[in-house]
């Protein structure tokens, strides 16, 4: 723990998040952290290749303990699916129960007062896996999923949105009505994604303003645009100095 702590936005899941990093596709995790810039830090914790069976045990060991001091996850993001949702044989498959079961407990870390990592003020964004397409998946080599099989993930991640009365970024909904707009050769999914599964730039583009639409309509103290920087902003310190020579600036930032 450090003498300045940003408070921070958790982005957690596979490598829908991991890759959300990268700017040359407009990763939507390195736009979240652009317009957070100064007022939250966002952590990637996306782990590519990996499911809700395998990233379960990890979620306690990134979250902050209740009683724990310094910076706490103001959103936690969770974003998993597409690699569980890999057919019966594969060893990435997880059993849509579990998988329900899975993000359930992910969910229950945070909101239940009996947990270690319980967090009152952290709010949760579940997201769905976006809408798997087929001929562009194929189109690459790949195998293994289905259009249905994502589509059971994302059905239930909506649900236990609706359950726990925490809003839902609908990816999969968002990527499938838009995709048959467009149509074309592909069927209008190489839009928003390079291999029919992981985000393109205009994927990730769509992603961004999912999750900002949401958060500005679900949590609106935490809209970046009615945050304050944790740091007074620079204009503010001339002011101050201005205003009085002798400004303490060392007490000055410190509030």
């Amino acid at each position: 723990m450090s003498n300045l702590d940003y408070n921070t936005i958790v982005c957690f899941g596979d490598s829908l998040t991991q890759h959300g990093w990268d700017v040359s596709k407009h990763g939507w995790v390195a736009q979240l952290s652009q317009v957070y810039l100064r007022k939250l830090d966002v952590d990637n914790r996306g782990f590519s290749g990996y499911n809700s069976r395998w990233t379960l045990p990890l979620l306690p060991r990134i979250l902050p303990t209740t009683d724990s001091e310094g910076a706490r996850p103001r959103i936690l993001t969770i974003l998993l699916g597409s690699n569980d949702a890999m057919l019966p044989g594969c060893v990435h498959h997880v059993p849509i129960e579990e998988y329900r079961s899975n993000i359930e407990s992910m969910v229950n870390m945070v909101t239940d007062p009996q947990s270690a990592n319980y967090s009152p003020d952290t709010k949760i964004l579940l997201i769905t896996p976006p809408a798997l397409g087929e001929k562009l998946y194929k189109s690459v080599g790949f195998d293994g999923r289905t259009p249905e099989s994502v589509k059971a993930c994302a059905d239930v991640m909506r649900d236990i949105a609706e359950r726990h009365s925490l809003p839902c970024v609908d990816l999969w909904t968002a990527v499938e009505t838009q995709a048959k707009e467009i149509g074309g050769e592909l069927d209008g999914y190489d839009k928003f994604s390079y291999d029919g599964i992981h985000l393109s730039a205009g994927g990730n583009d769509l992603l961004f303003k999912l999750v900002l639409q949401t958060i500005k309509l679900h949590y609106p103290e935490l809209d970046p645009s009615n945050m304050p920087y944790v740091i007074p902003h620079h204009s503010d310190l001339i002011a101050a100095i201005t205003e009085n020579k002798d400004l303490d600036i060392a007490q000055f930032l410190s509030k």
